[in-house]
């Protein structure tokens, strides 16, 4: 008998500027959370983005996908995937991705998307956003 692949659930996405894992008692350690870049001007180089999602409630091998995308213009900031094996659905996966020289041509709404199979599975926004001396 073959057991189907089924489409994980993801449980959380979380943007931040750097993830660890205490060796100790194995948890993560958030640094630097957030929702919003601020930027002096564009087109701009963000240097390191660490992206955490956890996922849960999926079978067999999947095609895992990961992208940031311009809301307005579904222009890709950056898009990344490959194979991921999840063997027991009611394991809990925290998964690490580290994104380093993201360049932004555009202000606003960006989206964190996270596909298995092709299908959106969970997305975050965050923003891009022109700051100035004044503001």
């Amino acid at each position: 008998m073959t057991s189907r692949a089924e489409q994980p659930e993801c449980l959380s996405i979380i943007i931040c500027d750097d993830i660890y894992r205490d060796e100790v008692t194995r948890k993560l350690i958030l640094v630097g959370t957030f929702n919003q870049i601020g930027v002096p001007s564009l087109p701009c180089v963000h240097p390191r983005m660490s992206v955490m999602f956890t996922l849960t409630n999926g079978r067999g091998s999947q095609e895992l996908s990961l992208s940031i995308e311009h809301e307005e213009t579904g222009e890709q900031v950056i898009e990344m995937s490959g194979p991921f094996e999840m063997g027991d659905p009611l394991a809990i996966l925290d998964i690490n991705v580290v994104l380093k020289n993201l360049r932004f041509l555009r202000p606003g709404k960006h989206w964190v998307v996270l596909k298995a199979q092709g299908a959106i599975v969970c997305q975050r926004p965050f923003f891009i956003q022109v700051v100035t001396e004044s503001s």
